[in-house]
This record gives structure tokens, C-alpha cells and sequence, in this order.
């Protein structure tokens, strides 16, 4: 590890991807759990399996408009020689049904399938049933509508049935004691249904990590400043880019400011510092005002300083007290690319979801060559451009921003690989 005293003498050594990041998941774990109702749950992380009480459905129930029915006295069936059934009554859908019930008078909607007194289906009869009723006792099929004709007294099936036909059995979906979601996992939209269906109406989710985003530099100034514009000021994207990432990765974003290049200034600032992770840009390489991997090693601790990568070498970190600090470059693609390698990694280690850093990847073969160096892991910006290839973008640097927004992904170039050839099939990584 190179030692934080280092400014404008170059970095001494770098340490490699795979190692910086052994370190890194090594000072970071799940945050505490937290309840919170079912409506609030969207895009939290689960912290515990979730394990049905109850079958879903909870009752054997008809998945067409048909007729229930006994399936083996519908054999033989067929448009020339229809058979007749006693028609013994209709359920609807929250209808239970009853003994006495004839077609319109169903009574007693307080029985349920299989209680004394819950409509059965003897030999030779059946019941009008709409999507969702519940399968009377006694019948073991539905009868699609298209396939029977009825006067209101006797039906007439027109075609055979299977035992089982056209019925959701209760558990069919879900059984009681069946795990049903995993601890770890992203709540999406049918997520929801599914617990809602199991009426977890509270899920334990692990709470969001605070990170708090300090953007560092005398010349940044807001986008609404009236300074905009003059000579040696520079709009602060970063704050921006970085809130919308802490967003998008599950994390809850606090902006903390803009620091000037001000030893004093900083150290108030990360002294100051309450949340689970600190993200900083600027004044973290080797230069004369770069003050802030010196401050981390003496307030806290500096576990690494500058990584064998392109873009964002010159990126650190390490720990305040329980928070972790991650000082990010100020050009602002390495900025994301800081974010991508590192933070999103973090967040997702304390939120305890699996690490997937890049999980959405499609390949195809490069239009040109692409160029790298060897001992250096880089991420190269590249765009798809149809047919199945790919085309490295000139960018002009870490700090063109535009090149992000044109770009569909990127391409890792390991450190072990002088780039790759025209027509070499790569695996692009997409933002």
C-alpha cells in the first residue's frame, strides 16, 4: 500500500482491482433490520426469508366460466351426443354455496368448501361456477362454457373433461411453509402481490445506508450560481451523478456541501461526519492541495490508495469510525467508474444483497481495435451500433462526461491484455 504522504511525488505503487477490493468487502457488512408496510416496500432488500403461513389459493377454485362437475360421467361426451346434468345451482366468485341452492338463490356465503352445509355435486349434477368461485364438494373438473348449453334446469356437455381440468387447487401457487422470497432480494412490482397474497403486510427489509456526498474544490460552484460561466469555475455535475447512483443502488443520498481545496475546512467536514458511508470527489491524488487521503489516514484509517485502473486511479478509502469513506476523483467519468468498481459493490454488501457489479452484459465484436496497456485494468467506453458490433469511443478523457451519455456500456480490459484486436468478441457491461 502506498503511504498517504505522497503529493506531487506520484504514487509510489498501486495496488491491484482484485485486491482493493478483497479489502474493501472486508470492512464492510449488512446494515440492521427494519419493518416497514407493504406499500414502502418497493426496491428495498429483504433481510429475511420470507416463508408462507397459508396455501395460496387457500381453496380449490375454478379457473374458467364453465360448469363443475364430476369428470368421469362426462366421458364419451361430443357435439351429436351431449350428456345431460342436473343443474344444481351457480357460484360466483366469494359465493360458498349451499344444499338448497338452485340457479339465483344461493344462500349462506358464510360456508366455505367442504363445511356442513357447502354445495356438493352428487352423480349427474352440476353447478354453474364464474372464474374464481369455489369448486364445489363433490366435483373434481370444470366444464368450459363454450363446450355445454344449459335451460336454466339441465346442462348438456358437448366434449369430454379430465379430472382436474380447468381448477386451481388450493396451494397451487403457494403452499403453507413454502420460502417464497429470498433474504437479499430486490422487491419488485409482483413481489408485492406475492406478499400481499401471504398477508405480509410488514416485511423486515434492511434499512437504507446514509451516504453522504461532499463534492471538494475551489473552483466548483452550483449549476444556478451567477459565477457559471467565468474563467477557472466548473459547474458541480458530480454531486448530481453521484445522488442519482446512491438513488438508483438503494442507498439514501445527503449532500453535504462543496468543500474548498482547505485543510481545515475538510477536516471539519469529515470530523463531522454521522451515516453509513462517505463519498468525497477531488483532492485525492498527489497533488499540493489533495488533502484528503492524508486527513482519512489521520482521523480514521486509509486502507487504500490509488488502484491499477483507468479511469479512477488515483481513487482511496477506508474507515471513519464505522463509516466507510470513499475519496473519488473529480473528473466525472471516473467518478462513475469509482462508483461502479467500488461504491455500488458497498452498498450492495450493506444492504446484503448478493454483489452483482454488472449484471446486465450482452457481447458482440468490436468495429476497431482497442487499445490499453498492460499491468492496468481498464474501462472502456463503448456504444452498440447494430449487427452485433461494437465501437470503442473516443472519449479525450475521464473528464468529457458526454462520453458516459453516448456510451451503451463498457468493455473491462484485463490487466494481463494489451487490448483487444478488430473482430475480437467481447462482453460489454451496460450502464
Amino acid at each position: 500500500m502506498p503511504d498517504h504522504d505522497v503529493r506531487m511525488r506520484g504514487f509510489r505503487e498501486r495496488t491491484d482491482l482484485e485486491s482493493a477490493l478483497e479489502v474493501l468487502r472486508s470492512c464492510v457488512g449488512p446494515l440492521e433490520e427494519e419493518s416497514v408496510p407493504l406499500l414502502q416496500a418497493m426496491g428495498r432488500t429483504l433481510a429475511r426469508d420470507i416463508i408462507s403461513t397459508r396455501d395460496v389459493p387457500s381453496f380449490d377454485k375454478s379457473a374458467m366460466d364453465g360448469y363443475a362437475l364430476r369428470a368421469a360421467e362426462t366421458f364419451g361426451a361430443s357435439p351429436t351426443d351431449s350428456i345431460p346434468f342436473r343443474l344444481m345451482g351457480e357460484i360466483f366468485p366469494g359465493d360458498a354455496g349451499d344444499l338448497e341452492g338452485r340457479p339465483g338463490e344461493l344462500g349462506a356465503p358464510e360456508a366455505e368448501p367442504g363445511e356442513v352445509g357447502a354445495l356438493e355435486v352428487g352423480p349427474g349434477e352440476a353447478v354453474r361456477i364464474m372464474t374464481g368461485g369455489a369448486l364445489p364438494g363433490g366435483a373434481d373438473a370444470v366444464l368450459m362454457a363454450e363446450y355445454a348449453t344449459d335451460d336454466g334446469h339441465v346442462v348438456l356437455a358437448h366434449a369430454p373433461v379430465v379430472p382436474g381440468r380447468n381448477v386451481a387447487r388450493a396451494g397451487e401457487d403457494i403452499r403453507k411453509g413454502e420460502k417464497v422470497l429470498e433474504r437479499g432480494r430486490v422487491l419488485r412490482p409482483q413481489d408485492l402481490g406475492v406478499l400481499a397474497s401471504i398477508g405480509m403486510m410488514e416485511p423486515k427489509v434492511t434499512r437504507r445506508p446514509v451516504v453522504g456526498i461532499i463534492s471538494t474544490g475551489s473552483e466548483l460552484v452550483e449549476p444556478e450560481s451567477p459565477l457559471v460561466g467565468r474563467r477557472g469555475r466548473v459547474v458541480n455535475s458530480n454531486r448530481y451523478l453521484l445522488e442519482g447512483l446512491v438513488t438508483q443502488t438503494g442507498g439514501e443520498a445527503l449532500w453535504l456541501g462543496i468543500i474548498p481545496d482547505d485543510r481545515e475546512a475538510l477536516h471539519t467536514a469529515l470530523e463531522a461526519f454521522h451515516g453509513d458511508i462517505l463519498l468525497t470527489t477531488g483532492a485525492t491524488s498527489v497533488g499540493k492541495e489533495d488533502y484528503l487521503p492524508g486527513l482519512l489516514a489521520e482521523l480514521g484509517e486509509l486502507l487504500v490508495h490509488g488502484v491499477n485502473i483507468r479511469p479512477a486511479s488515483p481513487l482511496a478509502f477506508g474507515r471513519l469510525g464505522k463509516a466507510l469513506v470513499v475519496l473519488l476523483p473529480g473528473n466525472p467519468v471516473a467518478t462513475m467508474v469509482g462508483f461502479d468498481v467500488f461504491v455500488r459493490p458497498a452498498l450492495q454488501l450493506q444492504l446484503g444483497q448478493r454483489e452483482e457489479r454488472w449484471n446486465r452484459r450482452v457481447r458482440g465484436r468490436l468495429r476497431r481495435k482497442l487499445a490499453s496497456a498492460l499491468n492496468r485494468t481498464d474501462f472502456a467506453r463503448v456504444r452498440l451500433v447494430g449487427n452485433g458490433e461494437v465501437e470503442p469511443l473516443r472519449s479525450g478523457g475521464a473528464g468529457v462526461l458526454t462520453s458516459v451519455t453516448r456510451a451503451d456500456g463498457f468493455v473491462i480490459v484485463p490487466r494481463d491484455v494489451e487490448g483487444f484486436e478488430a473482430g475480437t468478441e467481447v462482453e460489454v457491461y451496460l450502464y
